[in-house]
Formats: structure tokens, sequence, C-alpha cells
């Protein structure tokens, strides 16, 4: 087959393939009004207990009375201030730290 026919084969194809998918997304995939996403009897795994007790409606919460206004308090002027001692006691550090053996090398971890 030469490259002429190839090339009008595949553009032939090409259109079959378009036309086809065009009339599929026009036609046959189209959303029915009448029918509904949902299955009209779902059906569930987890039963309903028949003890539930009713949620109680807006109407029913009884409403909170708020205070007109926020009551003062009375903070105080002065905050008393505390007697620093005069010498405060000096603590003892140790001059000298002592060095802690670290090991030269760090020994390979061998993994079976």
């Amino acid at each position: 087959m030469s490259i002429v026919n190839q090339r009008i084969v595949y553009v032939a194809a090409a259109r079959m393939t378009l036309v086809v998918g065009v009339l599929m997304s026009s036609a046959g995939c189209a959303g029915d009004d009448d029918r509904f996403a949902a299955q009209e009897n779902p059906v569930t795994t987890l039963p309903v207990p028949p003890n539930i007790p009713p949620f109680p409606l807006p109407d029913a919460i009884p409403v909170v009375p708020l205070p007109d206004a926020v009551p003062t308090v009375e903070m105080p002027n002065d905050i008393p201030r505390v007697q620093t001692p005069a010498d405060v006691p000096k603590v003892q550090l140790p001059s000298d730290i002592p060095p802690v053996p670290l090991p030269s090398a760090i020994p390979p971890i061998v993994f079976p």
C-alpha cells in the first residue's frame, strides 16, 4: 500500500472515529429527566434502631437570657511590691567539666 493510500485510510478512520464520538455523546449519553441519579429504593446495610429520640427543633430549644450589661469589676490600683533580698547567695559551679569519652570510630552495623 502506498503512502498516499495509507494517509487516506488514516484520515478516513480519524473522521469516522470523530463522527461516532459525536453521535454517542449527543444522542446516547444524554440524561433523562424522569430518571434520578440515586436509586429509588436504596438498600442500607445498617439497621435503623427503633428507639431514636426525636431531635429538638429550633422552636423547642429554650432561650438563654443574656445579661443586659457586663458588670463592672474593680481592679486594684496599686500592685504591692515585694522586697528583694539585698544579697543573693552565690552558687558554686564546677570549674572543670569532666570530658565525656566518645568512641573514635563508630563500628559498622551488620544486617543479616
